[in-house]
């Protein structure tokens, strides 16, 4: 598994593979699938598609007006 470029990001998986002693590996589809985390983001990036979306017909309008 890669690990993000994003510091941040870093810290949250850091020892993901290796949880190190005291710590079981998390089991189960939604340990190991977070939905959470995956219907955040397609939401956020639908929204970030539809305002570009929006900001390029405005600038389509302007020009070819």
């Amino acid at each position: 598994m890669q690990s993000p470029a994003f510091p941040s990001f870093q810290e949250k998986y850091k020892g993901f593979n290796n949880p190190g002693p005291g710590h079981s590996t998390p089991t189960g589809y939604f340990s190991t699938h977070p939905i959470a985390e995956i219907v955040r983001s397609l939401f956020l990036s639908s929204i970030l598609w539809m305002l570009l979306a929006i900001v390029l017909y405005g600038v389509y309008s302007l020009v070819a007006g």
